[in-house]
């Protein structure tokens, strides 16, 4: 009996030390997957300068994979484009930070049964029987004047997301965690005030600084934005070339596609690898702006 107790009181504590574990760890490489809003989020850079300020001994590596145009339902590519799982695997990724709900609620309440299903689908491919920790961002809701049923079909959403079954150790940010009735830029996305807001309501849950507050841009934070800026240019480059059929699409047999002098040799693709110590040299660039603003701007 004596046993039994000590291996449950065992289990109880491991238990609660898994409940308090820090959900970052070092050199941790987080996936940003969404639609627009995750794309523009990427693109302005805040919620990684906070977490690379506030972090700075982990050395954390940001990239996205989001898209214009995702939903839970497709990831729409180009011919021959690697499937997310494939990215996820190439990168390393460790956490993945998701965030779909908004296009998706516009189909109406009555289909939030199929866009559960779909999300949860996708949310197991995304965790890879949970080798991947998940963040997943309830989408903020942009209030019309007075309310309207986008509105409504939106919090119907975001409580249905709030509630669905998820993979082991997934986490949650509810809407009301962060952005209860947001601002648009176009009456959908969210302007760049709001992309701030949420930024630092995802910072804060991740890591709680001693008093929460909202993304405050210091001049010593400029040199390591803008290397975030810097590599976050370069990965798009990287990721997204305008001229994939030549790259990896149904171009590759052409003339352009090839070396000149051996056409049985293709350029073009070890050309584009040539943008990975770039984007490396970029994260060093990075770590080293953050470890000079330790223990400041918190």
């Amino acid at each position: 009996m004596r046993r039994l107790l000590a291996l449950l009181l065992l289990f109880a504590a491991a238990l609660c030390a898994r409940a308090d574990e820090p959900f970052l760890k070092p050199n941790d490489v987080i996936a940003l997957i969404g639609g627009e809003d995750m794309v523009v989020a990427n693109e302005l850079g805040y919620l990684e300068t906070l977490l690379q300020r506030r972090l700075p001994d982990l050395h954390l590596k940001v990239r996205s994979l989001a898209w214009e145009g995702d939903t839970v339902f497709e990831q729409h590519r180009d011919l021959n484009y690697p499937t997310l799982e494939t990215q996820l695997d190439k990168i390393g990724a460790t956490v993945v930070v998701v965030m779909f709900g908004k296009m998706e609620s516009m189909r109406g309440v009555d289909k939030s049964d199929e866009f559960i299903a779909a999300y949860q689908a996708l949310l197991a491919r995304l965790s890879s029987g949970g080798k991947r920790r998940l963040l997943i961002l309830s989408p903020p809701i942009i209030s019309g004047k007075g309310g309207n049923d986008g509105d409504q079909n939106l919090v119907r959403y975001a409580e249905r997301i709030a509630a669905m079954e998820k993979p082991a150790g997934a986490r949650v940010l509810k809407q009301e965690g962060y952005a209860r009735f947001a601002v648009s830029r176009d009456g959908i996305h969210l302007n760049e005030s709001q992309q701030k807001n949420i930024a630092s309501r995802v910072a804060n849950s991740l890591v709680p600084p001693p008093e929460p507050k909202p993304f405050t841009s210091e001049p010593s934070d400029a040199a390591l934005r803008d290397a975030v800026l810097a590599k976050n240019r370069l990965w798009f480059q990287y990721t997204r070339p305008q001229n994939w059929a030549f790259l990896a699409g149904d171009r590759t047999n052409q003339p352009s596609s090839r070396d000149y002098k051996d056409p049985s040799k293709r350029w073009f693709p070890e050309e584009m690898e040539q943008f990975v110590p770039l984007i490396e040299a970029k994260d060093k660039e990075i770590w080293e702006a953050a470890a000079k603003l330790k223990g400041a701007n918190q």
